[in-house]
């Protein structure tokens, strides 16, 4: 079938059957039927029941295969027991899309993910598409397509509109249609997706970027299941002007705790999270207000970036809460331009030198408060503007906003935050087309998101690297012997060394001291932790002491580790110690990290990080992002390190990303010695964990 008659039969099927259908309309297997009614769907409904010969007035079949054919969509409410016979029954009819209910499936463990991977299957074999399970259903308001159990859909007149939702979360649907329809705003097609057995964000995303009466696509995600996708469909949204701006949850660091290596803990999942979708172009808010208020003020913006924003106001107090939350998201508060000096002057009143624009009084006075917006919106020192109204907004709305909404549209983002409770304010406010805002947080949540945007970066065409790791294909995590050799297959220099029998090994003769020990042991990926580690080991006896030292303390902290040597190398001076580290992320896929190393990592949390692979402009640019590497960058005259080894060295150690076998999923080095400028970068230590 075609890409668009999928879409059809998704958001506006010429028929549909509800499996399961109530009698009852106010039962939730009862909902879906009413609502089509009372909504005003056109199409057929078939109600599937086998109890009963008519639901509601339509007649009823035991199975859609005893219907009329001609069903496009179909919604799934039976008990678990009978969903697959369910979905072989309207894969027979010819079904093109089923969206599932019922729930009890992968989230409930591996027996459940079995179950459904059989839905799937029965489904595909038959060239049916599944949405969920756990999905509320599909509605599209275009078309009066309320083929849902949303309890939402008991208010009448819901207002059709142009954005288009995505949500893992059903019930979030209802919430946003409920807060979208008290400001006036409308939607086009929303679809609760579940638990994505099927079909996915990225494939549901895709649909919608066809979709003439959609503008910006909005995205409610507990979990990304497939990364690729995703990132695919949001590069074809962008191409065509549709603004992908999404809801994530997960900003704790619980799934810091399951990381081995220090990268893991240092980029934690949802620092690769904030990396994947900021490579893709998507816009990624904290605040629900700020999601549906957003694609307004995306959409009116010809030009975004920089971080450049001024606040005017005639209520000091409410516009200080704005620069406050704007001050802490890392925008620049711009002061009032000379030019407004100049007109206020002309006006016989004067303005400070504050970085609050603040009119007071003043304000109120005819042609004053749209003066100073026009010189604001057409100053190109000037990134963004924030509009903050005060009481006026309660009390005398057609006044206090008028001069917001006449505002030229110079195509800069202009967005209002009312301080009082003034809906009157807030609808002029949306008639007028300007993004309006009840709370502070959320206005400078959504003008940081669209100035910090940036168009998806280029993807890196890389060849595959040849790694050759001892027990390929096994799940394990391999000695520091072997993961030094994962590093030199990579192509990144690793320091000399040899590896001793134990602590009764004779110590060669020809070490050149200073040297570093440690013990060699799979299970110990910090060896610091462990006491395993000894450094700036001056001469023999001093290098044989520790080795039993080290073992020991080794031994005492894991007793059941699986000891293999004692690693003896050079002490390296440098200028700098990096991490430098890979990671496939459960959500994000591979990433790749790099950030001040040593045993402090994790207390700075200096770190970039990318999907990867990277090339060299795309590793610098991570160098130049941790703030700790200034002394690498020739900071106050420091003396300049090799910047181009390591830029080197993070492109090489992305390239894991295209290693099929082994699986690596996760590697590190630290730390990785920065020498000086042109004596490049040597791996001291190293640790690669395999998958299997």
């Amino acid at each position: 079938m075609s890409e668009r008659s999928f879409a059809d039969a998704l958001l506006r099927p010429k028929a549909v059957a509800v499996y399961g259908a109530s009698g009852d309309p106010n039962k939730n297997t009862g909902r879906p039927q009413r609502f089509l009614k009372t909504h005003g769907y056109t199409g057929r409904v078939v109600p599937i029941n086998p109890n009963r010969a008519e639901v509601q007035g339509e007649s009823a079949y035991p199975k859609l295969t005893d219907a009329p054919p001609g069903v496009e969509h179909a919604l799934i409410m039976v008990p678990k027991a009978a969903v697959l016979a369910a979905v072989e029954d309207c894969a027979a009819a010819g079904v093109r899309v089923a969206s599932i209910y019922t729930d009890g499936f992968a989230e409930t463990g591996a027996a459940g993910v079995a179950e459904q991977q059989k839905i799937v299957a029965a489904a595909r074999a038959r060239g049916m598409r599944i949405i969920g399970p756990n999905s509320m259903g599909i509605i599209d308001l275009n078309t009066s397509m309320t083929l849902s159990i949303n309890a939402i859909l008991e208010m009448e007149n819901l207002p059709a509109g142009r954005l288009g939702v995505i949500s893992q979360s059903g019930s979030l649907l209802g919430a946003l249609m409920s807060r979208g329809a008290a400001r006036g705003m409308g939607f086009s097609s929303l679809l609760s997706i579940g638990n994505e057995a099927d079909l996915g964000v990225g494939e549901l995303v895709d649909v919608l970027v066809d979709e003439e009466n959609t503008d910006a696509i909005l995205l409610f995600l507990e979990g990304i299941r497939d990364a690729q996708a995703l990132g695919r469909a949001a590069r074809r949204a962008h191409a065509v002007g549709k603004p992908v701006i999404v809801y994530k949850l997960g900003r704790s660091d619980v799934g810091r705790e399951l990381a081995v290596s220090h990268s893991g803990a240092v980029a934690g999942p949802d620092a690769a999270i904030d990396a994947l979708l900021k490579h893709h172009g998507i816009m990624r808010v904290d605040m629900m207000e700020a999601l549906l208020e957003l694609p307004g003020l995306a959409l009116g913006s010809k030009t975004v970036g920089g971080n450049r924003v001024a606040v005017v106001t005639t209520t000091g107090g409410g516009a200080a809460m704005v620069v406050d939350r704007l001050g802490a998201a890392g925008m620049e508060l711009v002061p009032a331009p000379e030019r407004l000096h100049v007109k206020f002057a002309e006006f016989g009143l004067s303005l400070g030198n504050g970085r609050l624009i603040d009119l007071t009084m003043a304000g109120t006075r005819e042609g004053v408060y749209g003066a100073a917006l026009e010189i604001l919106l057409t100053d190109d020192n000037i990134d963004a503007v924030v509009a903050v109204v005060g009481s006026s907004g309660q009390f005398h709305p057609e006044l206090a906003v008028a001069p917001i909404v006449d505002a030229p549209k110079t195509g800069k983002p202009l967005a209002a935050f009312i301080a009082p409770n003034a809906p009157e304010s807030l609808a002029r406010l949306a008639e007028g087309g300007v993004a309006a805002f009840r709370t502070p947080e959320a206005c400078a949540d959504a003008v940081r998101a669209l100035l910090q945007h940036q168009p998806p970066a280029p993807e890196t065409q890389i060849s595959p690297p040849k790694v050759s790791a001892v027990g390929a294909g096994a799940s394990e995590t391999l000695d520091e012997a072997a993961s030094r050799q994962v590093l030199m297959d990579l192509g990144i220099a690793v320091s000399a060394s040899i590896v001793l029998a134990g602590p009764e090994a004779e110590i060669p003769s020809d070490i050149a001291y200073p040297v570093a020990a440690k013990v060699v042991s799979p299970d110990l990926p910090h060896k610091t932790e462990a006491g395993a580690v000894a450094l700036g080991l001056q001469n023999a006896a001093g290098l044989k002491q520790a080795m039993s030292a080290i073992w020991q303390s080794a031994a005492a902290y894991a007793p059941a580790a699986k000891l293999e040597g004692i690693l003896v190398e050079p002490m390296i001076d440098a200028l700098a110690e990096v991490l430098l580290g890979y990671r496939l992320d459960a959500e994000a896929g591979p990433v790749v990290v790099v950030g001040m190393g040593g045993v402090l990592t994790e207390i700075y949390e200096d770190a970039a990080v990318r999907p990867a692979p990277v090339d060299d402009a795309g590793a610098r640019a991570m160098i130049e992002e941790v703030k700790g590497l200034a002394v690498i960058r020739g900071y106050r005259n420091l003396p300049m390190g090799d910047v181009g080894a390591l830029a080197a060295a993070v492109a090489a150690m992305s390239r894991l990303a295209m290693v099929q076998t082994p699986r690596i999923v996760e590697a590190e080095i630290n730390p990785l010695m920065v020498q000086g400028e042109g004596n490049g970068v040597i791996a001291v230590d190293a640790l690669v964990r395999l998958g299997a």
